[in-house]
C-alpha cells in the first residue's frame, strides 16, 4: 500500500513538472539544503534536494521531447551555459575513469555528481528562467530554505550549556534525521550563500519597509554565520563583505568604514575568543585536514597526470592505515582542489581551475559592465562566490547547494546581457 502511494505520488510531481516546468526549479530551490533526507533504492542512496531535481530533468527532457516531435509549440532554443569548461572537465575524467582500477565505479560516480549536477542544477534552471520574473521567483524561494536553515540554526541554541565552551549553531534533528547535514560548517556554507540573496533582493525593492526587512534577514544571517563558529564561513563572509563594502562605498568613506570595521572586530573580541577556544579543542580537525592533504599529494605523486579516477578519492583514505587507525572510517576531502588532484591528476586540476577562472572572469565583466544600472548582480555574484568559495575547504563541491546559485548568476547575467543589447540596437 505504502509503495503503491508513493509511486503515485511520484507520477504527480512528475505530471506537475511536466505542465509547469517552472514550478519544478522553485521546488528545487525549495528543497536544496535538504540532503540528508535519504531515500534507499537498493544501494542507491538519492537525498530529497536530488530526487525533485531527477524528477525536475526527467520532465523538462520529456518535454523537451515531446516538443520537438509533435511541433505543439515554437522548439526551445537551448543554451548550454560553461559547456567549454565543464566539456573539458568531463572529458579528462572520463579518461581518468576508464585507466581507473574500478572503470565502472568512476564512471558511475561521475555521472551520478559532475554530470547529474551540470544538467539538474545549471543547465536545466539555466533554460527555465527566461525572464527577471522567474529569477526573482527562484531567489526568493531560495531565502525561504535559507531563512529555514537560520531558524534550525537558531533553535539549536536552545537547551545548550552557553558555559561550556563549544556552544555554537549546529544542525537539529527533525523527526530523527538531520535534513541539512550534522556538521555545523554545512549550515554554514548555505548561509553564506542566502546571506547576499537577501541584498540581492532588496535592489529589485521599491518600498522602503520592504528592504529594511531584507537587511535584518541580511544581518540575522550574517550573525548566524559567526555563531556557527566555522572557520570557512568566518573567512568567507569577511571576503564577501569587503567586496561589497569596496563596490557599495566610495572612496571618500573608505578610511570611516575601515574605522567601523576595525571597531566592529574589538565589539566581537568575545566572538574571537570564542573562536580561539574552540580552535584549541580542534586540533584533531586540523590534522585531520592535513592528513587527508598529504594522502592527496601522495596519491598525485603515484599518478600525476590523469589520478586514480573519480570517486576513488574516499578508497585511497579508506588504504591509509595512519588515517583509519586515527580516525576510523574514511571520509571524503575536505577541499575540492584536492580531491580532484588526486582523482583527476594535474590534467583534471588544469581543466576544474579553468572552469573556476572562467566563472571568475564572468563575475568581474558582469560588475564591470551592468553594476552601475543593475546593482542586484553584485550581490547575487557574491551569493555564487561564496558557496564556490567554501568548497576550497569543504566536501560540497558536487552538489546542487552550491552550482544553482552559480546558475542563478549566469541567467542574470544573460539577461542583462540581452537587455542591453536590445537597449543599444534601439538606440542605432
Amino acid at each position: 500500500m505504502l509503495e503503491t502511494l508513493i509511486v503515485l505520488g511520484l507520477i504527480l510531481i512528475l505530471a506537475i513538472f511536466l505542465i509547469w516546468p517552472k514550478i519544478s526549479l522553485y521546488a528545487i530551490a525549495l528543497c536544496l539544503p535538504i540532503i540528508d533526507w535519504n531515500f534507499y533504492i537498493r544501494d542507491f542512496i538519492l537525498p530529497l534536494a536530488d530526487a525533485i531535481a531527477l524528477i525536475a530533468l526527467v520532465a523538462f527532457l520529456a518535454r523537451l521531447l515531446y516538443q520537438q516531435f509533435f511541433k505543439v509549440t515554437a522548439p526551445i532554443k537551448l543554451k548550454w551555459p560553461l559547456f567549454l569548461p565543464f566539456a573539458i572537465f568531463l572529458a579528462i575524467s572520463t579518461l581518468s575513469a576508464v585507466l581507473a582500477e574500478n572503470p565502472l565505479y568512476s564512471l558511475w560516480y561521475l555521472i551520478r555528481w559532475p554530470v547529474f549536477l551540470y544538467l539538474a542544477y545549471i543547465f536545466m534552471p539555466y533554460n527555465l528562467i527566461t525572464n527577471g520574473r522567474v529569477l526573482k521567483k527562484t531567489i526568493v524561494a531560495l531565502l525561504f530554505s535559507s531563512s529555514l536553515v537560520l531558524i534550525s540554526g537558531y533553535l539549536s541554541l536552545y537547551g545548550q550549556d552557553w558555559r561550556d565552551s563549544f556552544f555554537r549553531i549546529r544542525s537539529i534533528a527533525w523527526f530523527g534525521i538531520f535534513p541539512f547535514g550534522e556538521n555545523h560548517n554545512l549550515i554554514a556554507e548555505f548561509l553564506n550563500v542566502g546571506a547576499f540573496l537577501f541584498l540581492t533582493l532588496k535592489e529589485f525593492l521599491k518600498k522602503e519597509r520592504n528592504r529594511r526587512w531584507c537587511d535584518l534577514g541580511f544581518i540575522l544571517t550574517a550573525l548566524g554565520i559567526v555563531l556557527t563558529f566555522s572557520r570557512t564561513g568566518w573567512i568567507t563572509l569577511f571576503l564577501q563583505i569587503a567586496v561589497y563594502s569596496w563596490y557599495k562605498i566610495s572612496k571618500k568613506q573608505r578610511l570611516a568604514t575601515a574605522g567601523l570595521l576595525l571597531a566592529a572586530i574589538l565589539i566581537m573580541s568575545p566572538l574571537l575568543w570564542k573562536m580561539g577556544q574552540l580552535q584549541k579543542g580542534n586540533v584533531s580537525s586540523t590534522e585531520n585536514r592535513i592528513l587527508l592533504t598529504e594522502i592527496s599529494w601522495r596519491a598525485f605523486q603515484g599518478r600525476p597526470y590523469l589520478g586514480f579516477g573519480s570517486g576513488n578519492f574516499i578508497n585511497l583514505v579508506g588504504d591509509n592505515i595512519r588515517f583509519t587507525a586515527k580516525y576510523g572510517e574514511a571520509i571524503d576531502s575536505h577541499g575540492m582542489l584536492q580531491k580532484v588532484l588526486a582523482e583527476n591528476g594535474l590534467f583534471g586540476l588544469s581543466a576544474w581551475i579553468f572552469l573556476l577562472i572562467y566563472l571568475l572572469q564572468l563575475g568581474y565583466r558582469s560588475l564591470r559592465r551592468y553594476y552601475r544600472d543593475s546593482p542586484w548582480i553584485l550581490p547575487l555574484v557574491l551569493a555564487a562566490a561564496g558557496g564556490l568559495f567554501f568548497q576550497l575547504f569543504n566536501t560540497s563541491y558536487y552538489k546542487g547547494k552550491v552550482w544553482l546559485p552559480v546558475a542563478l548568476f549566469l541567467a542574470g547575467f544573460r539577461l542583462l546581457e540581452a537587455k542591453y543589447q536590445a537597449q543599444s540596437i534601439l538606440k542605432k
